[in-house]
């Protein structure tokens, strides 16, 4: 709100020491009490910064292969550099290398490999039992060096095996640079007999190819909900869970969620955008887990919920809300008064935003010595009111853009970042009165080069 926005530059300095930057750095010594550089070699990643500050005396540094260099001069000074590729580096004073053996070498070792942690993609699952099968998601995070495998089972809790459903095992593998999710199934009976809700374990085990396994969500539980109580009766009508949207085209968004009832009717799909009220834009019939919601606007940023519906016009509360973008379409970033464009104009970068009683567009602010990031301003350029930036991260082991941003404000807002490259877009929202927290988003664009 207006009257929290005095304090935004010390709130936007706060938010911003809390983001990590791309790759370490290093500090080196120069001179001082002696003519040494202190640590005369240092190992590093691709990607990581040296910096080389006079501490004494009249030196320079030079670098065997020409690569970086300072001329001699008294101190203060310094010098920086980031090293992007595999190797030995070797450097000297150009003063007192010969004579007096003033030298270092900065190593570039290749980076770990990170083969990446299974995990289950949801904490728990839950299935109608007029479904048939439910579908079972497992992700790869956290790397994606190597082929790797994973071994799953699903068995019985209070669910009876043969009888409520069907034990299932097996390997589910990836390639190289594979961080796709892969899914396996159960087969769920539908029979008649009213009965509690009963549960599926489930567990993965015996990772290889170096990949470890997520100690929280190695194990999950799938429940199986009776839908033998009568169409909108027997027990109550339970919200939607889960509610996740992805945008497979420039036209529509895909939404999927959970079914926790047994009785519903339908679903109902409601859909807004920054500042704008609901407004329902599909209806799903029963047992149903999905829908496409078509007819969207290219580039135009969506909130969505969802609600069971029940007999006589009953319904569930509503899901979480969660927000979404259709891909748009590809071409050049222009820069404008509300259009940010960074990382060598490829990224595109808009905000929405809503106080209630007013809504906008946030106004841009370029930092020309910074072209990869930028800051926005919603009510007047004397408060900035978010910096983002967009992060080239297209090196071994990461091989992502990354999107960073920190926002001091309460205000509901949208922001959206399109790679122009390919149309491939990522959305972030801020619901009104919630402090917004910084996003330190490291998987947002897998687009290298």
């Amino acid at each position: 709100m207006p009257h929290r926005h005095s304090a935004a530059a010390l709130l936007l300095a706060a938010s911003l020491a809390a983001l990590p930057a791309w790759g370490a750095t290093v500090n080196v010594s120069v001179g001082g009490a002696s003519l040494v550089f202190t640590p005369s070699v240092v190992h590093i990643h691709p990607g990581d910064t040296v910096v080389w500050t006079n501490a004494g005396g009249y030196h320079s540094i030079a670098a065997d292969d020409g690569s970086f260099s300072i001329a001699p001069a008294n101190p203060p000074w310094s010098l920086s550099h980031t090293f992007n590729t595999v190797g030995t580096f070797n450097y000297q004073c150009t003063v007192h290398g010969s004579y007096y053996g003033m030298t270092g070498s900065v190593i570039v070792d290749a980076p770990a490999s990170q083969p990446g942690t299974f995990r289950f993609g949801q904490a728990s699952f839950s299935v109608n039992e007029a479904a048939g099968t439910a579908t079972i998601t497992v992700q790869r995070v956290n790397g994606d060096d190597g082929p790797v495998t994973v071994q799953y089972a699903a068995t019985a809790g209070t669910a009876t095996a043969g009888q409520d459903f069907t034990p299932a095992s097996g390997t589910l593998s990836w390639g190289d640079k594979d961080s796709g999710d892969k899914s396996f199934t159960v087969a769920i009976a539908n029979d008649t007999t009213a009965e509690p809700s009963e549960t599926v374990l489930l567990a993965l085990s015996s990772p290889t190819g170096g990949a470890t396994l997520d100690a929280a969500r190695k194990t999950s539980t799938l429940t199986i909900l009776d839908n033998d109580s009568g169409g909108g009766g027997g027990g109550p009508l339970n919200a939607p869970s889960n509610l996740q949207a992805t945008a497979p085209s420039t036209s529509e968004i895909d939404l999927t969620w959970t079914d926790n009832s047994g009785n519903e009717t339908g679903f109902q799909v409601e859909r807004r955008t920054v500042g704008s009220t609901y407004a329902v834009v599909a209806t799903v019939g029963p047992n149903t887990t999905s829908a496409p919601v078509p007819g969207l606007d290219a580039g135009s940023l969506s909130v969505f919920r969802v609600r069971a519906t029940g007999s006589s016009g009953t319904f569930s509360a509503y899901s979480p809300e969660v927000a979404a973008a259709t891909l748009a379409d590809p071409g050049p970033c222009v820069a404008g008064a509300t259009t940010l464009c960074v990382n060598n104009g490829r990224f595109q970068v808009t905000v929405d935003w809503s106080t209630g009683a007013s809504t906008g567009q946030g106004s841009v602010v370029p930092l020309p010595s910074a072209p990869d990031s930028g800051l926005f301003y919603f009510f007047a350029p004397s408060n900035i009111e978010m910096l983002i930036k967009v992060l080239n991260a297209c090196v071994p082991s990461f091989n992502r853009y990354w999107v960073f941003f920190a926002a001091t404000t309460n205000v509901e807002f949208g922001v959206v970042v399109t790679d122009t490259r390919n149309g491939k877009t990522r959305a972030y929202y801020n619901p009104f009165n919630r402090p917004a927290p910084p996003v330190q988003d490291v998987d947002a664009f897998a687009t290298c080069p």
